[in-house]
């Protein structure tokens, strides 16, 4: 630990240690987060004997971080600060357990650091691994929900046959597309110049260049986010793809998306 962060965290030592310490204490701060409760009521929640959560409680009064009016308990503002914190980092562990191979064998470097603090947002997923009886079918049938959806934002490193063919076909169906890719996919799509160029012409569709080296294959719609990362060697497996469904997943999949978009210079014509 280098000596700033050390100093920053003998600074916060104690309140980092009232939580780890006590998950009764965790729980009542994510519980009032939700709304205020009385002793009984948190009882309930807890099952955990009232003696015990009136000492958790004083400890979070002593800190100003509860407060009781009525007989209801509920977080002051530096609580709910605190609570929100707790709750995020709460929902990263989950996030990063549940597909523990994914997140530990993965390159991360595409995903921004302030992303990476949020990721707890994504929530439970899943892989997209198909039985060995149907290979593939849960990347066609991803290719097939393109056709209905009705926004599609994508960043990708990488050509993907189905993805290809299916882009045209969803800016036929009157899809709003936006795709960000890096210079070596743009040069690898220019032999359909006379195609692209066509769509190019259409207000639902706009294509972007990044000159970063970008490493991956992301693509959002309006109700879910799919993502692959590069393994830590580079290279790409589509069995390792991880699918997010529901409202906040789409929000961390949109501010990922503008920001790979506020790098990217737009293309209005291929040559």
């Amino acid at each position: 630990m280098g000596s700033e962060n050390k100093e920053r965290y003998q600074l916060v030592e104690a309140d980092l240690k009232m939580f780890s310490r006590s998950g009764v204490r965790s729980k009542i701060m994510l519980i009032l987060l939700e709304g205020g409760r009385t002793v009984g009521e948190l009882e309930k929640i807890t099952n955990t004997r009232s003696t015990t959560l009136l000492h958790s409680i004083k400890d979070l009064t002593d800190l100003d971080l509860v407060e009781k009016k009525h007989q209801v308990y509920s977080l002051t503002n530096i609580g709910r600060i605190q609570a929100v914190a707790l709750e995020d980092l709460l929902n990263t562990i989950i996030t990063i357990n549940q597909h523990h191979k994914f997140w530990r064998y993965h390159d991360l470097s595409s995903i921004p650091l302030e992303l990476q603090k949020s990721i707890g947002m994504l929530g439970s997923g899943e892989i997209m691994q198909d039985a060995p009886e149907t290979p593939l079918k849960l990347w066609e049938d991803f290719i097939n929900s393109l056709m209905t959806a009705k926004v599609i934002r994508s960043v990708t490193s990488i050509m993907i046959k189905g993805f290809v063919t299916a882009i045209p076909k969803a800016i036929e169906s009157g899809v709003d597309v936006e795709i960000i890719v890096t210079n070596a996919v743009l040069e690898a799509i220019s032999k359909w110049k006379d195609y692209i160029n066509k769509d190019l012409k259409k207000e639902n569709f706009k294509l972007f260049v990044i000159d970063d080296d970008v490493k991956i294959s992301f693509t959002m719609t309006e109700s879910y986010l799919v993502m692959g990362l590069a393994n830590i060697d580079g290279s790409f497996d589509l069995g390792a793809d991880v699918m997010y469904r529901g409202e906040k997943p789409v929000m961390w999949g949109t501010m990922f998306y503008d920001y790979y978009k506020r790098q990217s210079t737009r293309i209005f014509n291929l040559e």
